[in-house]
This record gives C-alpha cells, sequence and structure tokens, in this order.
C-alpha cells in the first residue's frame, strides 16, 4: 500500500511518526495531492530543505538518542561524553542518519562534526534528519506492503 493512498488525517498522522511536527507535516501535505509515495518524500525534502531555525530545531530537539551498540565502555563514555558537548557547542542535540551505530562508530561521528563550524554544521543536522525521516518514511512503506 502507498502511504499517498491514506485519507489525509492517516497521512498526517503516518508523517508525524517519522518525526514531523504537527505544523511540518500540514505544510507537506499542503504541496499534495500528490501521485505517489516518491512525491510525497520530494515533498518532505522541500519543506525539510526550507525549515527556518527555529522550527529545525524543534525538530531535532524530538528526535530521541541515537541506538547505539554498547561496544567498548571508555567508547560508550567518551561517546556520551562529545553528544554532551555537542549540544553545548551547538545548541541542539547531535541528530544522525545512521541506524545503530557502534559506540566507537557514534564517537568518532560526533567528534567530526564538532569540528564544523556553526553554520555548516546546521546545514549537516539539517540533511542527517531530512535523511532520518526518508528513512523512517521507507521503513513505514515497507511495513505497509508486508502487512
Amino acid at each position: 500500500m502507498q502511504l499517498v493512498s491514506l485519507a489525509a488525517p492517516e497521512l498526517k498522522a503516518s508523517l508525524e511518526q517519522c518525526g514531523l511536527s504537527g505544523s511540518v507535516a500540514s505544510a507537506v501535505l499542503e504541496q499534495g495531492p500528490f501521485a505517489n509515495d516518491d512525491e510525497l518524500c520530494s515533498a518532505v525534502d522541500s519543506v525539510m530543505l526550507g525549515l527556518d531555525d527555529e522550527a529545525l530545531r524543534t525538530l531535532l530537539e524530538a528526535v530521541p538518542p541515537p541506538a547505539v551498540e554498547r561496544g567498548h565502555p571508555d567508547a560508550w563514555d567518551a561517546a556520551l561524553l562529545a553528544i554532551r558537548l555537542y549540544r553545548d557547542r551547538f545548541g541542539f542535540p547531535f541528530v544522525s542518519a545512521i541506524a545503530t551505530p557502534t559506540a566507537e562508530e557514534l564517537l568518532m561521528r560526533v567528534r567530526i562534526r564538532l569540528g564544523n563550524d556553526p553554520e555548516p554544521e546546521g546545514r549537516a543536522a539539517r540533511e542527517h534528519l531530512r535523511r532520518l525521516v526518508r528513512r523512517r518514511l521507507q521503513d513505514l512503506q515497507e511495513t505497509d506492503a508486508g502487512g
């Protein structure tokens, strides 16, 4: 089943389930109707790339911390510290589109992004959030297709 075959309230709820706020999901729906899920995903991309900083921060704040394979305890502790330093530096939580990294990989990724200046890191965070929402949409499509 295609997500675009859902009634508007159910489609909006699905978009919210994938990480969009109600207002961002509504902005996506305003770009419809959509012929297929690819058009829906393009609309999601368009809206997310056009978000102002406040709306972006709201979405970033709603993302749960990354799921991590624990790995070495020292790497785990260092990754948690790096994530706190990231928030202190940029004012929003670390978001990554990478699904379930090891603690060592997460630490490496956070350390790399800690070296960014605020403006490019804001763009990187937006892109990771966009990719995360897209992955969730694809997972939802696959779940609906299989069930």
